[in-house]
């Protein structure tokens, strides 16, 4: 169906509805134009029956959000309709803002516990350090609340207080209120935070290895990467992880790989009526080349695999880990108008380029041509499999939660309270539990201590060119 009929539909329902809402009068009927939008009117058909016969009768307005929400759920799971009361929450996800107190809690021995507030957090203004046991949230005792549930409840709504109980590991127990908050998501982060509170990214300082992790992409990500990168001190080997990444915006996935090569096709859209749109890689601002090993799994997606793909494409980088999820589809989201909301909708697919032939290491890697880019050679919206990883990696389960712990241990503030030395060696020990537990990530690590540093050359414009020979 036509994004044209599409619209048809729409305005047909919401017509409809409105008439059959406000007169009660007989069937109303639309003029159909062509076969699709003839067989639209089987929907204004259903609302009659529904406004007829169901009890209650739903009003006009959810009618049509319904009728909308249904067709956007039949292009694909992807498509979705954002009601208006949802869209800036929808638009502050995009952006990387998310609505929170920002206290992260895990649950121990049956008990909830604090395990820190994100920087700049209500929890962190609070002072809500760990160690510390949450007894009630709401007024609903801990032990009736799930550990999703209770971190349901602590974002909440905005303007919405969040009452807490809590008790210090002396014993002493205390109330607090924390209000949720937009707060910026940090999407680029290294490991653990140093005793400063700043992201320290290296995992082998001797070696020059260094770990730079993205959770998402957002219209910020280039800018974040960039600020840690150039802290690195000489970087010879790098691990950019790309686990568990959603995706995100295009143009933020394009100038990211665009930082790590300095010529080709990073990747291609089409859409409907073959629009094609290629984006290269250009030499100005690329990073010197450094070996690079990236980390992707089954949630990695979308953008992620972008950069994945790309990186991978141009014998830049491994991949190690699992095999992505493998959504190549493109989304763009469009205004409603009218007080509808809007509708976030599939309206192509990405393509990566074609890889080139095995060359010898220090050969320049040529532009690549629009006839070298992979070609759509399935029906849209048949499913694509995701990158294969050069070196398959799995976690555990049990491996999988730790990790995850970890990680939140890593990004919460540590109490003022705490000393400077204390603070680092909380740092090390993290650091050093993550690599026990994160096989992933050590193999990574072991993989780049023996890879030799790809050789260079000069490229048109006197940058070093990030060459391609394979890690």
């Amino acid at each position: 169906m036509s994004w044209r009929n599409l619209i048809w539909m729409v305005i047909a329902l919401a017509l409809a509805g409105l008439a059959l809402f406000l007169s009660r009068r007989g069937p109303l009927y639309i003029s159909a134009q062509d076969a699709d939008t003839r067989d639209l009117t089987g929907a204004v058909r259903a609302y009659e029956v529904i406004c007829r016969e169901s009890y209650p009768p739903p009003t006009a307005s959810r009618a049509c959000r319904g009728a909308i929400k249904g067709m956007a759920g039949q292009v694909d799971k992807f498509s979705t309709y954002i009601p208006a009361d949802s869209v800036e929450t929808f638009q502050g996800r995009a952006a990387g803002t998310w609505l929170d107190t920002g206290l992260r809690i895990t649950a121990e021995r049956g008990r909830l516990m604090v395990v820190g507030p994100l920087p700049a957090s209500p929890a962190h203004k609070a002072k809500l350090f760990a160690p510390m046991e949450i007894l009630a949230i709401n007024k609903v005792e801990s032990s009736y609340l799930t550990l999703d549930h209770a971190r349901q409840m602590l974002r909440s709504k905005p303007d919405k207080p969040v009452s807490l109980r809590l008790r210090r590991s002396g014993g002493k127990k205390f109330a607090r209120q924390l209000t949720p908050a937009y707060l910026e998501v940090e999407t680029t982060t290294g490991i653990v935070r140093d005793e400063d509170g700043r992201w320290d990214c290296t995992l082998d300082r001797r070696a020059g290895i260094f770990y730079l992790r993205i959770s998402v992409f957002v219209d910020r990500t280039p800018a974040e990467l960039h600020e840690l990168y150039r802290r690195l001190d000489r970087p010879r080997g790098l691990v950019l992880d790309l686990r568990d990444n959603p995706g995100g915006t295009l143009p933020a996935a394009v100038e990211t790989a665009d930082r790590f090569l300095a010529a080709g096709l990073i990747v291609r859209t089409v859409e409907r009526r073959n629009r094609r749109h290629a984006h290269y890689a250009h030499a100005d601002g690329t990073y010197p080349p450094t070996s690079m090993v990236v980390l992707i799994n089954a949630k990695t997606t979308s953008a992620a695999e972008i950069v994945a793909g790309a990186l991978h494409v141009h014998r830049r980088a491994l991949l190690l880990g699992t095999k992505s999820y493998g959504k190549w589809s493109v989304q763009k989201t469009f205004d409603l108008d009218h007080g509808l909301g809007k509708i976030h909708l599939t309206t192509g697919e990405y393509f990566l380029a074609e890889p080139p032939a095995t060359a010898p290491a220090d050969t320049q890697p040529a532009e690549t041509p629009d006839s070298t880019a992979t070609q759509p050679t399935t029906r849209p919206g048949r499913k694509r499999p995701g990158l294969q990883p050069d070196v398959k990696v799995r976690l555990t389960v049990a491996e999988i939660e730790r990790l995850k712990l970890l990680r939140v241990k890593a990004m919460v503030a540590t109490s003022p309270r705490i000393s400077a030395p204390a603070r680092a060696s909380r740092a090390v020990k993290l650091k050093r539990a993550i690599l026990a537990t994160d096989a992933q990530l050590a193999k990574a690590l072991k993989l780049l201590r023996n890879l030799p540093l790809p050789t260079t050359r000069p490229s048109r414009t006197g940058h070093l060119s990030n060459q391609s020979s394979a890690p």
